[in-house]
């Protein structure tokens, strides 16, 4: 017979565990890329939704990014593209697409404000012809590269 205290931990275990399998398979469908590091105040806004981005967290294509003063945030795409956002950035992932057994391939991001540093994966090598980095006034081609981005 299992003792109160052993059925009790014995719940909350299941429980724990049950919660936190809702949660992997939430972010697996959806998933585009996954907080690596942050620091400081990193929030997202998704829909109607704000969220806290914690190292683990997976982002989706119309994430909304903001970071406050002294934060950065350090972002690793599925295609291994790489983007550190640095304080008082507002940056948004307008659309992304990585499906190289279809050949199909779709890559746009907006930084409206902050610094961004970006380093392409593999939609920049095998499709740098459908890779936008937007800023307000311009737009960033890339062929397999890193670079540093600010706007004031």
């Amino acid at each position: 017979m299992i003792g109160s205290n052993n059925m009790k931990i014995l719940i909350t275990g299941l429980l724990i565990i049950s919660f936190f399998c809702v949660n992997i398979n939430a972010f697996a469908d959806n998933g585009i890329a996954i907080v690596k590091s942050s620091k400081g105040d990193v929030k997202a806004k998704r829909s109607d939704e704000i969220l806290s981005l914690l190292p683990g967290v997976r982002l989706q294509v119309g994430d909304i990014i903001i970071t406050g003063s002294n934060s950065r945030v350090g972002i690793i795409f599925n295609d291994g593209s790489v983007l550190s956002l640095d304080e008082n950035s507002f940056f948004r992932i307008n659309d992304f697409v990585f499906k190289p057994i279809e050949k199909k391939f779709k890559f746009n991001l907006y930084l409206e404000n902050g610094a961004a540093l970006f380093e392409s994966g593999k939609i920049g090598k095998l499709a740098p012809q459908n890779f936008k980095f937007e800023i307000p006034e311009g737009t960033i081609g890339i062929r397999g590269t890193k670079f540093l981005v600010e706007v004031k």
